[in-house]
């Protein structure tokens, strides 16, 4: 007979210990599979940052660890004051899910983010495109090393140009005679160019669609979260105290927006001398677990700095780059991505 568990231990290592367990915790909203919080979370603390039933969560985990038995979602407690059902919106036939990548804050890395994201996902065999809604400030062109226009298919309709990988990608810059040229546009005009992006291209079929966010919580992130059918956001942010203030922002913005918030990555969160393997952090201490706490989302990764990164940007190489935390942020992200989008994960 098998000892009672404990509401001590981490949850990944009942995760690794009772393979499946991890839909257990998604049923009572608690999306640990593709957390780096899990490594060092107990199950009582999980409960606790989440404000999840400990009694029936661990009666839960021992029924699974017996029979294999998944409990059905538990229902999210209902709010105390009444919301307006978000307008509907066209979904495009051939992209399965739509994800904005997003922060508030500028300067924390949201397109290196994405454009790495998009890689390891398509190493991982999916099909991808980025769409670079910062129309006045792009950058996803310049560090895929991508020149050509959108073309004309053989469906007579236009196409954005493709990476040397297959990712896909519409930028500002794709369509301007020169990519220094400045997009002095306001905001309607700003919104009317992400509709077109995203409605007017034949993008094909894609397993994601990454919007690339410009900074703060105006125009265009609200034109991508009220128009656009987005599954969820990634919210990106740094051990900076001022830039986890601002991202607390997005995160309320994302939540009277109806949107989900699917995960949490802290860039620049430290920095590996290669000589010495000292490990610095140039930022200060992680404010990830603060993040986690206040959006009920998952830490997908912490990722580091790294010169080698920015020279192959600066190049428009950026699918040459390989490391292991972007493999592991892409797996967190796939795994999580369907419950997370389904369980509506940060409402």
């Amino acid at each position: 007979m098998q000892s009672p568990l404990s509401a001590d231990v981490t949850i990944r290592e009942v995760v690794e210990s009772h393979p499946g367990s991890d839909r257990v915790f998604g049923a009572h909203g608690l999306p640990c599979a593709g957390c780096h919080v899990s490594t060092r979370e107990t199950i009582r603390q999980g409960a606790a940052v989440h404000s999840l039933d400990l009694d029936a969560l661990m009666s839960d985990l021992q029924r699974y660890i017996a029979d294999g038995t998944v409990p059905p979602a538990r229902a999210k407690p209902a709010h105390d004051h009444a919301t307006v059902p978000p307008p509907a919106k066209t979904r495009k036939p051939g992209i399965k899910h739509v994800v904005a990548i997003m922060s508030g804050k500028g300067g924390v890395g949201k397109s290196l983010v994405t454009g790495l994201l998009a890689v390891a996902l398509r190493r991982l065999g999916y099909e991808v495109g980025v769409l670079d809604a910062d129309i006045t400030g792009p950058s996803m062109a310049k560090i895929f090393g991508i020149t050509a226009r959108p073309y004309q298919g053989e469906d007579k309709k236009p196409h954005p140009p493709a990476s040397r990988s297959g990712i896909q990608v519409m930028s500002m810059n794709l369509i301007l005679d020169s990519d220094s040229q400045a997009v002095i546009w306001r905001g309607p005009m700003v919104s009317n160019a992400i509709r077109q992006f995203y409605n007017d291209l034949e993008w094909g079929a894609l397993d994601y669609l990454l919007i690339d966010l410009p900074p703060g919580t105006s125009d265009a992130p609200l034109t991508v979260l009220q128009a656009l059918p987005v599954d969820g956001v990634v919210m990106v942010s740094t051990p900076q105290g001022l830039a986890t203030m601002i991202v607390s922002k997005a995160l309320k913005f994302a939540k009277q927006l109806h949107v989900p918030v699917i995960g949490l990555v802290e860039n620049m969160s430290y920095f590996t001398d290669h000589e010495t393997g000292k490990r610095f952090e140039l930022f200060g201490a992680s404010k990830g677990v603060q993040l986690v706490v206040e959006s009920g989302a998952p830490l997908l990764a912490q990722l580091p700095i790294d010169p080698a990164l920015t020279q192959l940007c600066d190049d428009g190489r950026i699918e040459e780059y390989e490391a292991p935390d972007y493999t592991v942020l892409a797996k967190n992200f796939a795994n999580v991505m369907p419950t997370a989008a389904a369980a509506g994960v940060g409402d």
